[in-house]
């Protein structure tokens, strides 16, 4: 298969900022009483997800993690140049498009399965809690860190993600990210991962993990099956065009 991406990864600070700090997981399930998430739980939920998933951070990430590809990618993009100059240049321009435009359209997706999740498993008021710390200085702060992370990069040289390598690499991140808190970001984000609402994301992790597993490795599957028809289409022209001038097979 042609492939110009090697890396891509989209740390979920959600989970890796309360799992930064140790305690002990609190029990998590469906709030005792009530079959569905309520209509006002799941706008708190969607509101939470906002802060910890924003989409120009996800973009930026997604951004990052291409770069780093490209530049791995160099021998691949010498032998499209080979074959016509420039060729390698517009391979990478639509594969970037093909990828960005659609991690663009599937953030919702992960956005709607995150708010479902906690919205069915966190009270009103533990969903204010959550909203409370990701959308203060040092929530922000750490979300847009652990986002920004290269950490865990390598995970889709097999186009497939599991739970286990984005725990791995979401708990790297988050150890990356604390050491950017000034002294009092730090007291703020070792209360809130200590606090019932902290040790409630953390019991909720192994779901959150899966969902970002299960949501890239479809990503990317589907980016394959976008770009590689694409990128045969464009080597097959070129090889054509190299074989009509004078000189040419």
């Amino acid at each position: 298969m042609i492939r110009t991406v090697a890396r891509l990864f989209l740390p979920l600070a959600l989970t890796a900022s309360a799992g930064a700090f140790a305690a002990p997981a609190a029990p998590a399930g469906p709030v005792p009483g009530e079959a569905a998430a309520t209509p006002a739980r799941i706008a708190l939920a969607r509101e939470l997800v906002g802060y910890t998933q924003p989409k120009d951070l996800m973009l930026a990430a997604v951004l990052n993690g291409w770069e780093i590809g490209e530049a791995e990618n160099d021998n691949d993009l010498a032998r499209f140049e080979e074959i016509e100059p420039g060729l390698g240049k517009r391979i990478v321009e639509r594969s970037k498009a093909e990828l960005m435009g659609l991690v663009a359209e599937r953030i919702p997706q992960m956005h709607d399965r995150l708010a479902t999740l906690f919205a069915e498993n966190c009270t009103e008021e533990e969903l204010k809690s959550l909203i409370a710390f990701y959308g203060s200085p040092a929530g922000k702060k750490l979300v847009r860190s652990i986002t920004l992370s290269n950490k865990g990069g390598d995970a889709f040289d097999d186009e497939h993600f599991t739970a286990e390598e984005a725990t791995r690499a979401n708990r790297d991140a988050a150890k990356d990210a604390v050491k950017t808190l000034d002294g009092d970001e730090w007291m703020a984000a070792a209360k809130f991962g200590l606090s019932p609402a902290g040790r409630l994301v953390k019991a909720l992790s192994p779901q959150v993990q899966a969902i970002s597993a299960e949501w890239m490795t479809a990503l990317m599957a589907d980016y394959g099956k976008r770009i590689e028809p694409a990128v045969e289409e464009m080597v097959r022209q070129a090889i054509d065009k190299a074989d009509k001038r004078p000189g040419g097979n």
